[in-house]
């Protein structure tokens, strides 16, 4: 099953060099999200969606 809507927090980390917007469940990642956006800086270009709990060993909810 997967993580019910209450359960997740969200936080603003930078992962990878990128800002983005991280959701824990617990003090677990649960899912990373990053925007590209147009060279104006106006229109969201790319979504990227990260969600496999292998790749996000390194996210740490509290920031160094």
């Amino acid at each position: 099953g997967g993580a019910r809507a209450g359960s997740l927090e969200l936080r603003h980390r930078r992962v990878n060099g990128d800002d983005a917007a991280v959701l824990f469940q617990g003090d677990a990642p649960y899912a990373v999200i990053v925007l590209d956006l147009t060279p104006e800086g106006d229109r969201v270009s790319n979504l990227f969606v990260v969600s496999n709990p292998d790749k996000l060993t390194h996210v740490q909810k509290e920031e160094a």
